[in-house]
């Protein structure tokens, strides 16, 4: 199959995807802090665009397995990330970064990845995105506060805007460190969820600024929740995801959010092999 076959004309007005995630928040301790007034930026993405309630169906809810899935789209069968404590690098060609390089190709597109923890999002060799940070045009991966993240994110958005078509990756720790140390709730965990909102205001305002708004679709999700209590690091399944754009669909599974950036892409995913057990929540 050539690669003009799995391209087809890309959503009228949007060239980008950026993609966060909030690590470890639950959707009750999301909604609460929603409803409070509490994050403010987040609440602009979900008041023009869409929330919508995700599920994890095919593995254990933690963050090695939740981000191999988010950024593959694939099961731990095929990722080899079962868990935090069992896991292998992930096959070539089956990240989101290597797929929109293939597919798009490298000199049409810039694929970077932010994160904030060394260990599960680490790109050496023997981790699961090792072979994705051989490839993407720029990977920051130290352990590092929200505020950091924050502003090496941004750094990124304002360098590979002029270079056109981007895909973005940004990853947040500061939540889920704040509930396996207190737990779920607690008024330390809601602080650093605060603060990643702030954060991720920087990235927002980066794309107003380059006006890039209208042409960038921003997605924010988390790998796995916590179960409320001080004691109890039962990660859930029932997660969250809210786009920048209206008409998502209010349900999915995490399976689905990686055909979902492929397709606003424009990559008819569908065509490609292995094929992909989700669907775009579009």
């Amino acid at each position: 199959m050539l690669m003009s076959d799995m391209v087809c004309a890309a959503p009228a007005g949007m060239d980008n995807v950026i993609l966060i995630s909030w690590d470890g928040i639950s959707k009750d301790t999301l909604l609460d802090l929603l409803k409070a007034g509490y994050l403010p930026n987040l609440s602009t993405l979900v008041q023009k665009g869409s929330f919508i309630n995700i599920t994890i169906t095919d593995h254990f809810p933690d963050t090695m397995a939740g981000h191999a899935q988010i950024l593959t789209g694939y099961p731990p069968e095929q990722t080899n990330v079962f868990k935090s404590m069992r896991y292998g690098e992930i096959p070539h060609g089956l990240t989101l970064f290597e797929r929109l390089e293939e597919t798009l190709g490298t000199d049409s597109i810039s694929t970077v990845i932010v994160a904030s923890q060394e260990r599960s999002l680490g790109t050496i060799k023997g981790l699961p995105f090792y072979h994705a940070g051989k490839i993407v045009d720029y990977y920051y991966d130290r352990n590092s506060d929200a505020g950091l993240v924050g502003s090496v994110a941004t750094e990124a958005v304002y360098h590979f805007a002029p270079k056109g078509r981007f895909f973005i990756f940004v990853h947040f720790r500061d939540a889920a460190d704040a509930g396996y140390a207190y737990g779920a709730e607690s008024p330390e965990q809601k602080a650093a969820i605060r603060k990643i909102d702030d954060a991720t205001g920087t990235i927002l305002k980066a794309i107003q600024d380059l006006e890039l708004d209208k042409k960038t679709a921003m997605y924010v999700t988390t790998d796995h929740g916590f179960n409320t209590g001080p004691k109890d690091h039962t990660g859930q399944i029932s997660l969250w995801m809210i786009a920048n754009e209206p008409g998502y669909n209010p349900t999915g599974d995490q399976k689905d959010i990686a055909p979902t950036v492929l397709k606003r892409f424009g990559v008819q995913y569908e065509n490609i092999s292995p094929k992909y057990p989700g669907k775009a929540l579009m």
